[in-house]
């Protein structure tokens, strides 16, 4: 019972799917359905009729034919066989061919695609060849007009393109014998044809516009103001070689007649409607003409300097050289008293051979002016030169008298600087004469005699026929540092003796009770006589004291101090 019951259940599941899918392939057979119509009524829509009416031949014709015969079979063969295949599929549905039906439909489907695709490209292409046929005829009108216009341009301003109006009007011929070609062309319908023609045309009118727009300014350029220049230029040239003016590579007469060849080869050019070439030709000429009166304009504006400079460099070298005469006999004057350290003869002789180039220079441009063979531009670029060469001699000149010119007053300073050194050395030495003392360290000795000698040597030096100054400074600077070395050794030697004396003397009050005082006394007293060690005495005998006596030798040595600096205030 129960296996019946679910075999029932298996049927009416089965049934219901297929009834399912049967209503599914039905609702799709009527939505291709409605496709197939659209397309039906799309292919009526073609306007095959008008674009027949516009008389096409050879290549659009065949266009033409291709695009209708391609609608044709779209709407008698495959559109009707759409219906036909939708039919079957509803029957296979019916016939539980589930599969067959659904890939049926999806090819279908994919045909009405292509086919919808295909009906639109029909359309494009009737499109094209009726916006062909408006094309042509638009540019039919537009290109009559605009020969019209090209021929009154060339008939009215024939003299504005000079030996170019002939060709031109030849190339105007040639391209309204191809306008009537491609207007034929149109006229009888063959779209591809002319527009082939057409597109040659477009470029061959535009190049002639172009060079009828360039031609006038290039033409009259060589026809008026190239040779306006020239004359201009020959008249202004002719006058200044009347004035005595002179240039200095002599090419503006032979300059001039080939620019008058140059502009003659760009008519030709003009001629053979070589346009560009004749246009570069034009700037070149243009360059070389402008170059010819910036060669005049220099020499004109170098006379100008010329002129307010003459006066001024004479006198520059005049004063230059003035300067330079004093400044060697001062020179000379000085050297039979002191080294000259620092070539200055010799730079002052230097100075005087370029003072004579310059001169040499100047006097020559001063006889080409003289004579009237000056070139205006050399002369005033040596005299720039000349300028800036002289201020540098001036400046040259103002260093080396600067650096002799304190010699004397250094000479004086080192004398009276001898001197005081002179007076200290022997100050020192009576010093220490006076303190009696039973003799010197001989390392003292030997400072006090290197200082001695340094000061004697200085004396000769400074009192020589010929003094080297640099010299003598320098002894100047090491005898100063080795005097201040001096006076300080002095200072401690004195010192030391005067204190030792002192400490000593008080020692002598515990030289009976204290023997180690008493041994330090007669040691320290030995090195005081004999050795002259007046700091190794001190160093021993104020320790001794300061033993048996703490603080005495600080004592001593500020009283020793505190009365020495009463005695010198």
């Amino acid at each position: 019972m129960q296996v019946a019951i679910g075999i029932v259940v298996v049927a009416i599941v089965i049934y219901a799917a297929i009834v399912g899918f049967q209503k599914y392939i039905d609702k799709q057979v009527r939505q291709l359905t409605d496709q197939q119509q659209q397309l039906v009524t799309q292919t009526q829509a073609l306007d095959f009729e008008k674009i027949q009416r516009l008389g096409l031949t050879g290549g659009s014709l065949a266009k033409f034919e291709d695009l209708q015969a391609e609608a044709k079979s779209v709407e008698n063969d495959q559109l009707p066989a759409i219906i036909e295949r939708l039919k079957q599929v509803q029957q296979q549905a019916r016939s539980v061919r589930v599969v067959d039906a659904k890939q049926a439909l999806t090819k279908i489907s994919g045909t009405l695609a292509e086919l919808k695709t295909k009906l639109t490209t029909i359309q494009s292409g009737l499109d094209d060849l009726d916006q062909a046929d408006q094309a042509h005829r638009q540019a039919v009108a537009s290109l009559e007009k605009k020969y019209q216009d090209l021929r009154k341009v060339l008939l009215s301003q024939n003299f504005s393109f000079g030996p170019s109006i002939d060709q031109l009007e030849d190339r105007l011929a040639n391209l309204e014998s191809d306008f009537d070609n491609f207007s034929q062309l149109a006229k009888s319908g063959d779209h591809d044809a002319a527009e082939r023609v057409l597109d040659q045309l477009h470029h061959d009118t535009s190049a002639l516009e172009t060079d009828i727009d360039q031609i006038p300014p290039i033409y009259k350029d060589l026809v008026s103001g190239f040779p306006d220049q020239l004359g201009e230029l020959k008249t202004g040239y002719d006058q200044l070689v009347a004035q005595h003016f002179h240039f200095e590579v002599a090419t503006i007469e032979p300059e001039l007649q080939a620019l008058k060849q140059a502009i003659a080869d760009n008519t030709a050019l003009l001629g053979e409607l070589k346009v560009e070439e004749a246009q570069t030709g034009n700037h070149a000429i243009e360059k070389r003409i402008d170059h010819l009166y910036d060669v005049m304009q220099v020499e004109i504006d170098a006379k100008a300097v010329v002129d307010e400079q003459q006066s001024e460099i004479s006198k520059f070298l005049t004063h230059a050289m003035n300067q330079n005469h004093r400044l060697q006999v001062e020179l000379d004057r000085l050297a039979q008293s002191y080294t000259l350290n620092n070539h200055e003869i010799e730079r002052t002789r230097e100075l005087n051979e370029q003072l004579k180039n310059i001169q040499s220079v100047y006097q020559a441009d001063m006889t080409a002016l003289t004579s009237k063979q000056a070139v205006y531009s050399t002369i005033a670029a040596h005299y720039e030169e000349q300028n800036k060469q002289l201020k540098g001699i001036e400046e040259e000149q103002v260093a080396i008298n600067e650096g002799v010119a304190g010699l004397a007053e250094e000479e004086s300073k080192a004398h009276d600087t001898l001197q005081r050194f002179d007076f200290e050395i022997h100050a020192i030495k009576r010093q220490v004469e006076n303190m009696n003392l039973p003799g010197l360290p001989a390392s003292y000795l030997d400072y006090f005699m290197v200082v001695s000698k340094e000061i004697e040597k200085l004396d000769h030096d400074i009192n020589k026929l010929v003094i080297n100054m640099d010299d003598i400074t320098k002894q100047l600077i090491v005898i100063q540092a080795d005097m201040a070395t001096l006076k300080e050794k002095t200072t401690d030697l004195t010192d030391a003796a005067v204190l030792a004396e002192q400490v000593l003397q008080y020692a002598n009050r515990y030289k009976n009770s204290h023997e180690d005082v008493q041994a330090a006394s007669v040691e320290a007293q030995r090195l005081f006589n004999e050795e002259f060690d007046y700091t190794k005495s001190l160093e021993l005998i104020g320790a001794a004291v300061d033993k048996v006596d703490p603080g005495s030798y600080k004592r001593i040595e500020d009283s020793y101090y505190s009365s020495k600096a009463t005695t010198e205030d």
